[in-house]
């Protein structure tokens, strides 16, 4: 199980040809309720009924990992670990991997990977 990362999500949602043939290699691919948020905070900000009904339609097909007691406790360890090595990662970027870690989701896809791979223990992989 990978958990896929807001760029990946937003490409999917788009229909971008390099989303689609990776999803059919996957087995199983899961995201965060953090990176449902953002992806739908653009939706709402466009202001498109279609597309926004298009977003729920996309969720309901798509198992959304849930922000936990747990996921928040690992979000902001990978946080301080973060800020005494001196680097910062946006606190979008520590959920998404605190709540992936919290379930034992030890890969993320995205095409950020600067800021993932500063995590310990998360594995990398771009599109």
């Amino acid at each position: 199980m990978k958990l896929v990362d807001s760029t990946f999500l937003i490409d999917l949602f788009k229909a971008k040809p390099s989303t689609l043939s990776r999803k059919k290699e996957e087995d199983i691919l899961v995201t965060s309720q953090i990176n449902m948020y953002e992806l739908l905070v653009g939706v709402f900000h466009e202001r498109n009924a279609d597309k926004i009904l298009k977003a729920r339609e996309f969720f309901e097909n798509m198992r959304v990992l849930p922000v936990t007691e747990a996921g928040i406790l690992r979000s902001a360890q990978i946080a301080a670990e973060l800020m005494r090595g001196g680097l910062m990662v946006d606190d979008a970027d520590c959920l998404t991997a605190g709540i992936a870690l919290s379930h034992g989701i030890t890969t993320i896809i995205t095409r950020n990977v600067k800021h993932f791979n500063r995590i310990e223990g998360l594995t990398v992989e771009t599109y």
